[in-house]
């Protein structure tokens, strides 16, 4: 019964989803200061941790441990403010 219950939770949840993401748009180092100054925005770090070590991060970020594969859990509960993901672009 349990097993039963969890599933039509999960059924629910995402079935009652039906307001369409907002889309996905680069901003520059400026703006995205400007908007973590603001509050309107939370910075979310996808760099490994040996690079944040080597290098650093953005105070207050949100730090994934994996860029490709994180729990939605891992992401600020407030989805009222933007999310501005950043990486390193070496190769």
């Amino acid at each position: 019964m349990i097993r039963t219950r969890s599933l039509l939770l999960a059924l629910v949840v995402v079935g009652g989803c039906t307001r369409e993401a907002a889309p996905v748009k680069d901003v520059t180092v400026a703006e995205a200061a400007a908007q973590f100054e603001a509050g309107t925005a939370t910075p979310v770090d996808a760099n490994t941790q040996e690079y944040r070590d080597a290098v650093g991060w953005v105070p207050g970020a949100v730090r994934l441990a994996d860029y490709a594969n994180y729990p939605l859990t891992d992401l600020p509960e407030d989805k009222g403010r933007a999310l501005v993901f950043y990486c390193t672009s070496r190769m």
